[in-house]
């Protein structure tokens, strides 16, 4: 899919706003805010926009292959038109998701593949990757444990109705035992009071009547306390440990997950305040520094260093720290004798 936008920036009502121009002249242009490819050391305005697109396709169409994650580009478009978060709609139509996305990968925050959009690239390819595509992993880890934290909530509430329930079925299963008693003797009230009569044609028409009422009821408590016996309520409370099991182990997710995101924001904020060419600057400063005083390069004395020249450096600069430490030491001992002499001739 080709790329649709051609991008500047401008300033309105002192707002700084890019303009998503289309390359193809018969579509309207795209007003977008410059605010969303801003953001401090470990943390990005674009973000936002990219955990919404993630959350909403962990179990979804994101293709995680050698540490890049992929996702249709259409697919990313339909899904942030329709993505909102604590402050709101993300975007407000399909039109200007699709710039947005565009203006992330002009900004290498995210990379145009084809009919695809690299959402993450694999940390470490260093040579491919910048700090703000680090911050991508972040958001990603967000949106992973945010989803961690509703489905924790969801099957915490669900274990608690389902623990109030356990009373419910341990008090109906005590009710159909006592029904049981209670129709056993009565009819047991029937006969001689100890035992159900032998032969209930002995029996008067009203009483008759009365055992076969009972004899159906008993029976009827019976089945049903068959049927009961086979869904008990240890069935509940097993029901019931098991999700507790699946919430421990979602948190112990979310608590690795949490610790990963701070690690990345931590890369992140490492190459954006040091990259490779402000490394450069420190060892060039170095190599100038030498050369001003006239003593042989850093790289070249690292490279003419040898084990045993390096074992003897090492050796004397620590005995040189060792005695200026005894030195200090001394010092200090010298002073504090001096002081208490003082002190007492004042006294």
């Amino acid at each position: 899919m080709a790329q649709k936008y051609e991008f500047e920036q401008i300033e309105s009502d002192g707002q700084q706003y890019v303009i998503a121009n289309p390359v193809n002249q018969t579509a309207e242009p795209v007003r977008l805010s410059a605010h969303w490819i801003e953001g401090g050391d470990v943390e990005g305005e674009w973000e936002r926009a990219v955990r919404a697109v993630i959350k909403n396709d962990l179990l979804g169409s994101m293709e995680l292959k050698e540490g890049n994650g992929r996702i249709d580009r259409r697919q990313a478009i339909e899904t942030l038109a329709e993505a909102s978060d604590d402050e709101g709609d993300i975007v407000t139509s399909e039109q200007q998701a699709e710039a947005l996305l565009e203006y992330f990968a002009s900004e290498d925050i995210i990379e145009l593949e084809g009919g695809q959009l690299v959402m993450l690239r694999n940390p470490n390819d260093t040579d491919n990757v910048n700090g703000k595509m680090i911050l991508n992993w972040s958001a990603a880890i967000d949106a992973c444990v945010e989803q961690i934290t509703e489905t924790i909530d969801r099957i915490e509430n669900a274990k608690e109705k389902l623990e109030n329930r356990i009373d419910d079925v341990d008090q109906d299963s005590a009710q159909i035992n006592e029904n049981l008693r209670e129709t056993a003797q009565e009819l047991k009230s029937l006969g001689d009071g100890q035992d159900v009569p032998q032969d209930p044609s002995q029996l008067s028409e009203e009483e008759r009547n009365r055992f076969q009422q009972l004899k159906r009821k008993l029976i009827y408590h019976k089945k049903m306390k068959e049927v009961e016996d086979k869904n008990p309520a240890e069935t509940v409370k097993q029901g019931a440990s098991h999700l507790g099991d699946k919430i421990a182990m979602l948190k112990d997710a979310r608590t690795v997950l949490a610790n990963k995101r701070e690690q990345f924001r931590t890369i992140a904020m490492e190459k954006q305040i040091l990259p490779d060419d402000a490394m450069n600057i420190v060892n060039n400063m170095g190599e100038l520094a030498t050369q001003l005083v006239g003593v042989k390069g850093i790289d070249e004395t690292v490279e003419n260093t040898d084990d045993a020249e390096l074992a003897s450096i090492v050796d004397d600069i620590a005995g040189d720290v060792d005695g200026l430490t005894e030195t200090t030491q001394q010092m200090t001992e010298e002073e504090t004798t001096e002081d208490k002499a003082t002190d007492l001739g004042m006294s």
